[in-house]
């Protein structure tokens, strides 16, 4: 079954979209192959015979991100289709190396998305600082 097909009988009902009421301008999406989050035929992994996700490293206390792709030479066998890859954290330039290398060679142009969302995966992973030893002021530094 052809990608446009297959987006026009589950652009409306798809389990992955996100309907809300009230302002309706924009649809999302909770596709794990969806970069974006943004329901359209571009972003949907569903539908399209090449996709590739990102998404947190949870395992491991390390962190990092892991990328699956979608081969298309597996497309009737969906089980071994999906290729996981997983990377330790290792920096922001050493995953965005990776993950854009991969990207690259299933779908160039959903580079600038996957960059994206593997930064802020690994934004939220970072340490935050410690917050400061107050000084002691007044009556207690004196007891002190």
């Amino acid at each position: 079954m052809s990608a446009d097909l297959t987006w026009l009988l589950t652009r409306n009902t798809s389990s992955f979209l996100v309907k809300r009421k009230g302002n309706t301008a924009i649809q999302l999406s909770r596709d794990p192959a969806n970069l974006t989050n943004v329901h359209s035929f571009k972003y949907a992994g569903l539908n399209n015979k090449v996709y590739s996700g990102i998404k947190q490293r949870i395992a491991s206390l390390i962190g990092g991100v892991t990328v699956s792709t979608k081969k298309q030479a597996l497309a009737n066998k969906p089980g071994k289709a999906v290729v996981t890859k997983k990377f330790a954290h290792t920096g922001r330039r050493g995953v965005s190396n990776q993950v854009s290398k991969i990207v690259k060679s299933y779908r160039g142009d959903l580079v600038k998305a996957a960059l994206a969302r593997a930064s802020r995966i690994i934004d939220t992973q970072a340490e935050g600082k410690k917050a400061p030893v107050k000084k002691l002021r007044g009556k207690k530094a004196i007891k002190a």
